[in-house]
């Protein structure tokens, strides 16, 4: 009893440390995946898409550039080239998303260097747009002298950094919506997952108590293992079994069931005579199965008690052999017997005889003192029989009053002399009827190679002989 509350303990407290463990390798794979892509965006894609932005924005501004280069190639008047230029950049400053009407350009300078420039110093120094603009991609492209590409100033522009940072922001929120998708697929798991765990913990239990009240013994057995790990209620019973301080299982029952080989192949069930403590034989089909038990190959042990049909069919297989009235082999167990008999002469060549038996005057019998008193007689003779002859002789009911006796390993003689002394035997039986006589007649056959007719039929010539010279005699 001990090993089996120990074993409900143990499946209890697998299922909670299987829970937990599930908690934080859920909560574990969460975190993880969370992180990686915190990192990915945080280090990976909005640096790359703020790259991105000021490359546009850069490449922008080269071009805006370019119109700023053919308004200084001009040669206009200092005045007009003001004007011109404040023109040019302020067709800059109205390009615009028509979507948003958020400007691409917020802030546009020009800073002209007048060694190169025939204008008053500072006098094209022209600044249009918002100032103070922070969060903008500044670009700053230098102006050259289309003829000889000297250096005549710098064009500095403020980007719009609205656009990006629009995108950032839907990207992040679509980052944060997936991280809060993880965070409840994680947790749909781990409630799925734990509940899952509790119905198999539920499953299990219901498993250990079929197992424990299971009317027909099972036991666990752990491979290589001499002693079982769990028996349930009628396997303690049946196999007698006693449990030691570590809680093992063990019996002289289960030893022998051990020793004789338990079936290796599932599915194979195999009979099995066990003998208990009262000396009583029981038989047990006994059929494997292979289950894995704490994570250990095991297997997992059944018993059938059989020892009802197994004694039926020994009931029917006698009664398919003998004769119901003398006890003795009838003909058909004889006929079988005799053929294995002679199959051995053949194989071995030892000597093999029979003694055909046949009761005198056994009609006669009947007619005078009743049939319960032939009944009686052929009882007797059966019982005359049984005490005289050898164990390895057979002998058996052949039909009416006629017994067939076979003899292994003896010459014609030997059985002669055998049958002499039953013959003799029955003579000298009492009988409780007065007048009642009774004597036999037997013809003796040894076996030279014939077929087991021929053989029979050679023994009852010698038998009819015996009955034309009078009966009460024993002739080879």
């Amino acid at each position: 009893m001990k090993a089996t509350e120990s074993w409900l303990a143990d499946g209890r407290l697998r299922s909670r440390r299987m829970g937990r463990n599930l908690a934080w390798i859920f909560g574990f794979l969460g975190l993880l995946l969370i992180g990686t892509m915190s990192a990915q965006w945080l280090f990976v894609l909005e640096p790359a898409l703020r790259e991105e932005a000021g490359s546009r924005a850069a490449a922008m501004a080269q071009a805006h550039a370019q119109s700023l280069e053919q308004v200084l190639r001009s040669r206009l008047p200092p005045a007009a080239l003001e004007r011109e230029l404040r023109t040019t950049m302020g067709s800059v400053l109205l390009l615009a998303d028509p979507a948003t009407r958020q400007p691409f350009v917020r802030r546009v300078s020009l800073s002209l260097d007048y060694e190169f420039v025939e204008a008053p110093r500072g006098s094209l120094d022209v600044a249009m747009g918002q100032e103070h603009e922070e969060g903008c991609f500044i670009s700053r492209v230098p102006l050259y002298d289309p003829k000889t590409q000297l250096l005549i100033g710098v064009a500095t522009f403020h980007s719009n950094a609205f656009f990006v940072e629009r995108l950032l922001s839907a990207l992040r929120t679509k980052l944060l919506w997936g991280v809060g998708i993880i965070i409840g697929l994680t947790g749909f798991a781990w409630v799925q997952s734990n509940r899952l765990l509790k119905r198999l913990g539920v499953s299990e239990a219901n498993l250990r108590q079929v197992f424990e009240a299971a009317p027909f013994p099972m036991v666990l057995n752990g491979k290589g293992q001499s002693t079982l790990r769990q028996a349930n209620r009628a396997a303690r019973a049946y196999l007698e079994l006693t449990e030691d301080a570590a809680g093992r299982l063990s019996s002289p029952i289960w030893r022998q069931l051990q020793s004789s080989g338990l079936p290796v192949e599932y599915g194979a069930p195999s009979e099995t005579g066990l003998q208990g403590s009262d000396g009583r034989q029981r038989w047990a089909l006994v059929s494997t199965m292979p289950v894995s038990f704490s994570g250990s190959p095991s297997r997992l042990v059944t018993m059938v008690d059989i020892s009802e049909l197994k004694a039926i069919q020994d009931e029917l297989k006698l009664a398919s052999q003998t004769d119901g009235l003398t006890g003795l082999y009838n003909r058909r167990f004889l006929y079988q017997h005799l053929a294995k008999e002679i199959e051995l002469v053949r194989r071995y060549g030892h000597p093999l005889s029979i003694v055909l038996f046949d009761l005198d005057h056994f009609k006669a019998i009947n007619d005078a003192f009743g049939h319960r008193t032939g009944d009686e007689v052929l009882i007797q003779f059966a019982a005359v029989l049984k005490s005289s002859l050898r164990e390895v002789d057979v002998a058996g009911r052949y039909g009416g009053e006629e017994f067939l006796v076979v003899l292994p390993n003896s010459n014609g003689q030997q059985a002669l002399e055998a049958a002499g002394r039953i013959a003799v035997a029955l003579k000298s039986v009492e009988w409780e009827y007065e007048g009642l006589q009774v004597t036999v007649s037997g013809g003796v056959s040894e076996y030279r190679g014939e077929t087991l007719d021929a053989f029979i039929d050679s023994a009852d010539k010698k038998l009819y002989q015996v009955k034309e010279n009078g009966r009460d005699g024993i002739l080879i």
